[in-house]
């Protein structure tokens, strides 16, 4: 079924706190293909493609950060820069059609401990009651203890609905913050709280204001607990071409779902579709 992006009202912002400039080298076609990388920026190629009002947001990243603007605009999805002074990574990935992809990264984007003032005054400006803040891929490094916890909760207050997709120190700040809604991977899930299994680490990524978390397992699908009902999501077979990204469209899926006000079950079944068809190398369109 089609819904048309129109129904929804809210604004979307995504942030990719850590964003890369990706060269991408296909065997054994040779193909080399440059692309604006991250996961934040990734969810709102998605969401625009369903016509959700999405803002894709980085931090001003030198002449990669350039290029990656570049090609951002390019892909028609409204993106801009928050004007602090920072870097961007670069990366370059190998990958085997359905067989391996490998990734080299150069170091992650630093930003000093000022700069982060920056970046909160920009989020505390412009964001709005009703908006989704969304905070996926890993942070850029050297911020204020806490700096990610008190903003989440800051922006929270103001009627913003929180969801981070992240892993470690950004990770365990956005629990402790108890963010809206928190995702993340199976190992992330474990490295964050300690803990062994799904369903031991999913209690323990909820606190009393969060909505949902979902923990997202490759192939086997995924378990969500949302409003303290579980739901175990298998994974439909496919042939995978590429899985990098699978995991941002079901994030993306879930975030239209709940703009939307569908069933959990189904937007948590469609989003685990949604993720499949995109490691099978198709562009997921409708919902």
């Amino acid at each position: 079924m089609s819904i048309r992006g129109d129904r929804v009202r809210a604004r979307v912002w995504c942030f990719t706190p850590n964003p890369v400039f990706e060269t991408r080298i296909e065997s054994p076609s040779g193909q080399v293909v440059s692309s604006a990388g991250g996961k934040g920026h990734n969810v709102a190629r998605q969401l625009s493609r369903w016509g959700v009002p999405v803002i894709s947001v980085v931090c001003n990243g030198g002449a990669e950060g350039k290029a990656w603007m570049d090609h951002a605009k390019k892909e028609g999805v409204k993106t801009v820069q928050i004007p602090v002074r920072a870097g961007m990574r670069q990366g370059w990935a190998w990958l085997k059609e359905g067989v391996e992809r490998i990734d080299f990264f150069t170091a992650d984007l630093k930003i000093d401990p000022r700069e982060w003032e920056k970046i909160r005054e920009y989020w505390m400006r412009n964001l709005k009651s009703g908006d989704w803040w969304v905070v996926a891929g890993s942070s850029a490094t050297d911020w204020p203890k806490g700096w990610w916890k008190k903003v989440i909760g800051d922006l929270q207050k103001k009627g913003v609905t929180v969801l981070v997709d992240s892993r470690g120190a950004l990770l365990r700040e956005a629990v402790d913050a108890e963010a809206d809604w928190i995702k993340c991977n199976l190992a992330e899930a474990e490295a964050t709280t300690g803990l062994k299994g799904v369903e031991r680490c999913i209690s323990n990524l909820i606190g009393n204001g969060t909505t949902g978390a979902v923990v997202t397992l490759g192939k086997e699908g995924l378990v969500a607990e949302v409003n303290g009902t579980m739901f175990s999501i298998p994974a439909p077979k496919v042939k995978v071409k590429d899985p990098t990204g699978a995991g941002d469209v079901v994030t993306a899926t879930l975030i239209y779902g709940e703009m939307l006000n569908l069933p959990m079950e189904q937007t948590l079944k469609r989003a685990v579709e949604d993720g499949a068809l995109h490691a099978k190398g198709k562009n997921v369109v409708n919902i």
